[in-house]
């Protein structure tokens, strides 16, 4: 993340914390944004703002990423290796033995990865426990 986009998240950041102070923000990089990118970040507003960083999302769109792991590895690497949570999303849409093996070969760089999807809600309670332990 270049200095100038890192120094203006931070500001904003601080900014929202002071003027609305939210029970939760969620921040979504770019795609282009390295995990430990972001911890680096976040972890600057807190000299002048206390605030909680809670986990650290990934999201690996299911049925990109055969083409995405092939184009794009260590990108992904980077954004998986670092997360606190990996879900592999819009998994409705390929059939569970597909998304198992995503899974899998994710599973490999990070520990607590599982599938995502709005339909049926799978996943979704997973990440809303682990964001309220968190809190």
């Amino acid at each position: 993340m270049g200095c100038s986009l890192a120094t203006s998240l931070v500001s904003e950041i601080k900014k929202f914390r002071r003027d609305i102070d939210p029970d939760f923000l969620f921040v979504e990089p770019s795609e282009m944004v390295l995990t430990h990118e972001m911890r680096d970040v976040t972890s600057m507003g807190l000299r002048d703002v206390k605030y909680a960083v809670g986990p650290f999302i990934t999201l690996v769109d299911g049925p990109a990423f055969e083409v995405s792991w092939e184009e794009r590895r260590p990108l992904i690497l980077g954004q998986v290796e670092g997360a606190d949570i990996v879900a592999v999303t819009r998994s409705d849409l390929l059939d569970t033995g597909r998304v198992q093996e995503i899974i899998e070969v994710l599973r490999e760089y990070t520990g607590n990865v599982f599938q995502m999807s709005v339909t049926g809600n799978a996943g979704l309670w997973k990440v809303m426990d682990i964001l309220y332990l968190n809190s």
